[in-house]
Parts: C-alpha cells; sequence; structure tokens
C-alpha cells in the first residue's frame, strides 16, 4: 500500500472516522500492521486477531464499530466466522479477500457482510468504503425521536434498528434493515436499483452491480417471503422494488407501546 497517496483527513470534512475501534481477523501479521500503520492516523484504533477462533472470541468480549474479516483462516473459513457472528451480533463486517469472483461476492454478501473489499484495493478505496459502511450504521441508529413502522404482523422499530414478525425477531445486518425500512416506509412506491443503492448502500450504481438483488433475496427469505408469491417485497420487472401494502397500513409511532 501507498500510503503517502491519500491525504490526511481534515477536521472541516465530514466523515465517522473519529475514535473508530475495528477488529481485524487476519492471519498475516505483516498485513495487518500495514493495515494498521495506514488506517491508524485517520483515527482507527485496531485489535487484532489471527485466527478464526480467536477473532469470535475477541469480538464476543470486545465492543467493536466494525469487523474487518480475512477469507481464508488456518483454522476456519471466513464464511464460517461470518455465519457464527451474524448469530449474535450485527456489527458491521467487511470481507477482504485474495479472491474476487462474483459467487463469492454474492456468497459472503447473502450471508450478513455490509460490503466486501478485494484484497488489491487501493488504500483510497478502502478508506472510502470504511466511511461508507459507518455511516450507514451511524444513520440507521442516529435518529433522536423513536420511530417504528407496524404493517400487519410485521414491526420495524427504527431507534433499536429490531424487526420481528409476528412477535419473533428477525435478526438483519445494518443494509437489510436500511433496506426493509426504506421500502417499508413508503408502501406501494416503486424504487429503482438505482435508488436503493443510493439511498442504503452510500453509493452509485453501475449496469454489473446486483448487490441490492442479493440483499433483497437475503431479506425475503429472513421474512419466509416467496418472490414468487410476495407478502412484503415485490419485484417490479425492470423498475425495482415495492412493499405490499398490507392489511394494517403502515403506521408510525412514537414509541415501542404505540403500535
Amino acid at each position: 500500500m501507498q500510503a503517502a497517496t491519500l491525504r490526511r483527513v481534515t477536521s472541516g470534512e465530514k466523515v465517522v472516522d473519529g475514535g473508530c475501534k475495528a477488529l481485524l481477523i487476519d492471519d498475516d501479521l505483516a498485513y495487518c500492521d500495514l493495515l494498521r500503520d495506514y488506517l491508524e492516523p485517520y483515527a482507527y484504533r485496531f485489535a487484532a486477531a489471527h485466527t478464526g477462533a480467536d477473532g469470535l472470541q475477541t469480538a464476543a468480549n470486545g465492543v467493536f464499530d466494525i469487523i474487518l474479516l480475512d477469507m481464508f483462516l488456518p483454522d476456519l473459513h471466513g464464511l464460517d466466522v461470518l455465519k457464527e457472528l451474524r448469530k449474535h451480533s450485527s456489527v458491521p463486517v467487511v470481507v477482504l479477500s485474495a479472491h474476487n469472483e462474483e459467487k463469492d461476492r454474492i456468497v459472503a454478501l447473502e450471508m450478513g457482510a455490509d460490503d466486501y473489499v478485494p484484497k488489491s484495493f487501493s488504500p483510497r478505496e478502502l478508506l472510502a468504503r470504511l466511511r461508507a459502511v459507518l455511516r450507514r450504521s451511524a444513520g440507521a441508529i442516529s435518529g433522536q425521536e423513536k420511530e417504528h413502522l407496524c404493517t400487519g404482523e410485521l414491526r420495524i422499530d427504527k431507534d433499536s434498528m429490531q424487526v420481528a414478525l409476528a412477535g419473533v425477531a428477525i435478526p438483519l445486518t445494518h443494509i437489510e434493515f436500511l433496506l426493509l425500512y426504506t421500502l417499508a416506509k413508503e408502501p406501494g412506491r416503486v424504487f429503482s436499483r438505482e435508488a436503493l443503492l443510493s439511498l442504503v448502500c452510500d453509493r452509485g450504481f453501475y449496469g454489473f452491480d446486483r448487490s441490492i438483488d442479493m440483499h433483497v433475496s437475503s431479506l425475503r427469505r429472513k421474512l419466509g417471503d416467496d418472490s414468487r408469491t410476495p407478502l412484503y417485497i415485490k419485484t417490479i420487472r425492470s423498475a425495482g422494488y415495492s412493499f405490499i401494502r398490507q392489511e394494517k397500513s403502515a403506521e408510525k409511532g412514537p414509541g415501542p407501546d404505540n403500535s
């Protein structure tokens, strides 16, 4: 990495780097040192684990703003680590991998990764992607007013980022929650993939980018929704996605007791 190619962030810029605590799970010690040396000047504080088991233990015992996860660890595959993390935590996870095949990206995103960054990334791209993930995470929980949506048996609590279906909690990733909330608060409106990428993933759309489709697929699976006969999220051919109006229309309330 060529750290000198990226200037230091000034205090006047609106960033989310201040005091970010990150967990890096990677068995390449030199690579861990390189990332730490590069990102620490931007207020990233690192803890490192070099096996999957140690990474899971460190994540369980600490409080982190973001986790950077390598796919190829000496004891566990990164996807197995990701699966275990998602059972207990919604902390944003950015996958770092030497492989950049589409199938690898799809599987990681569907299993709950918030982003997938090839290890051939430039320092500027890594920093930008971390900021984007952290902005989404911070934006999802920064609302000052409690707000929830109730639509049919589905309850979406914006303040706590909790979703329940028929009283049963549904664990979602940050992106899945933002995607569901964005669609559900305007039932019937058709959102294009371009709009959803901008609103939810904080990035522009490219014709080959199918990440929104991956997140919708994962969200449907968790909600028990069938794309052929959907109850919640409808695919609008050549247009995008729309949330289906329920018998009990979407409504806002000041707190959990107002349903």
